[in-house]
């Protein structure tokens, strides 16, 4: 009986690889894994392709990250990471991206993007260079089992087809934004083959503030020093612009601490929120700048502040410090000039229940690092299936240290085939 699966058992026989999910690590995994005597199939449960790639950056693909390391990452071994970019790093995936005509970009904060700064230009190029490799994308299959066989690996439809493979490699990323498509199959495709799930939670989200004075700030954005405080002890800290919103805030700089916030509040913890309005002054340069604009003391205090602060801001900060907003300037007594001012450089809110899986950029946890081999990504209990992504126990901080893990994981997967 020919056979018509399995592992390639001399150097003639083609060998076919599966790869499932169509996001950053499926798809660059799937180019390198294609290649002479080996066929790849990669499965996408949606009828489009990088779905998630496409939102990132706000929809201009912050692609990875000049200061690539460790310290970026998070999880119960995020030195796992070194052992990636010591093989397929940020040299490899800028080479990868140029040759296939995406050179990068360098902004703020060592953030990179294509040069065209559209998330579109970055899944039209790696679907083009999945199929002049020869893979064979195959849309709404979702894969809803894994059974290995012997040497090969049967996949299950969620159609109820059989397909058999040689290899697998599982990238079908985390349940975090489902609106693009994230769920929770690939966390149980890992647990049926034995592999341990570390709980995930939603990281990099906007934040939920109760403080219903802040709500009517709803829409306005602010360049802050934002800073988190447990037990009175600084925890986090970032600058950056804020969106105020009728729940909270958003905005790259409340994705940046929201992981350190929602982990502390996980915990049953309360940490403070600091919000500096004026980031680029001293208390005392804020108040000789005060005393610069306030000539007339007659004029309203919150109106006074028209000129520094965008309106509704002057008001909603003096209410939440129980400072009167129409009392004249020549009328606020010391005590409440201090208070405003120290509003001013550091608000103090509390935070809300964390927002849930919908928002988040990235989830923290997943399928335990220590049983994946770091120079191939094959599973140590698993011989023949490959783990990459945002399903494994890492998650980086906001500023493309996910996608940079996503390529280099994915890489080194098919490079392995």
């Amino acid at each position: 009986m020919p056979r018509t699966a399995g592992m390639a058992e001399n150097k003639n026989e083609v060998k076919k690889i599966a790869v499932i999910g169509a996001g950053a690590s499926g798809m660059i995994a799937a180019c390198y894994a294609a290649g002479k005597d080996r066929e790849v199939t990669l499965f996408e449960k949606q009828k489009k392709p990088g779905r998630k790639i496409l939102v990132t950056g706000n929809g201009r693909c912050n692609i990875s990250n000049r200061n690539v390391s460790h310290e970026f990452y998070h999880g119960e071994n995020p030195r796992f990471t070194n052992n990636i970019f010591s093989r397929f790093g940020l040299e490899e995936t800028e080479d990868f991206f140029r040759k296939s005509g995406i050179p990068f970009i360098e902004e703020k904060e060592g953030k990179l993007f294509p040069a065209s700064l559209q998330a579109s230009s970055v899944v039209k190029m790696l679907l083009h260079e999945m199929e002049s490799r020869g893979v064979e994308l195959t849309l709404h299959r979702r894969i809803d089992h894994i059974v290995p066989k012997k040497n090969m690996f049967m996949l299950q439809t969620a159609g109820k087809e059989h397909h058999y493979f040689d290899s697998v490699i599982l990238a079908a990323g985390s349940c975090a934004y489902p609106p693009v498509g994230a769920s929770r199959i690939g966390y149980e495709l890992a647990a049926s083959l034995g592999h341990r799930i570390i709980e995930p939670w939603p990281v990099i989200l906007p934040l939920n503030v109760p403080l219903k004075n802040l709500h009517r700030l709803q829409g306005i954005k602010w360049d802050v020093h934002l800073q988190v405080f447990l037990d009175d002890k600084k925890i986090d800290e970032t600058k950056g612009e804020i969106l105020f919103t009728g729940y909270g805030i958003s905005g790259p700089a409340a994705l940046k601490i929201s992981r350190s916030v929602n982990g502390a509040v996980r915990k049953e913890r309360l940490p403070e929120i600091s919000i500096d309005f004026f980031p680029g002054f001293t208390e005392k340069e804020l108040s000789a700048y005060l005393d610069s604009i306030w000539h007339d003391s007659n004029r309203e205090l919150a109106f006074s502040l028209l000129g520094v602060l965008k309106e509704r801001m002057p008001e909603v900060i003096c209410e939440i410090t129980q400072i009167d907003p129409r009392q004249g300037t020549g009328r606020l007594s010391k005590k409440d000039r201090n208070k405003l001012i120290a509003a001013l450089k550091g608000l103090r809110v509390l935070p809300g229940d964390p927002r849930d899986f919908k928002e988040a950029v990235a989830a923290s946890g997943g399928v335990s690092v220590d049983e994946i081999d770091p120079a191939t990504m094959e599973s140590k209990l698993v011989p023949g299936l490959f783990i990459t992504g945002e399903l494994l126990d890492i998650d980086g901080v906001s500023g493309g240290f996910n996608l940079q893990f996503a390529w280099s994981t994915g890489a080194i997967a098919g490079l392995a085939q």
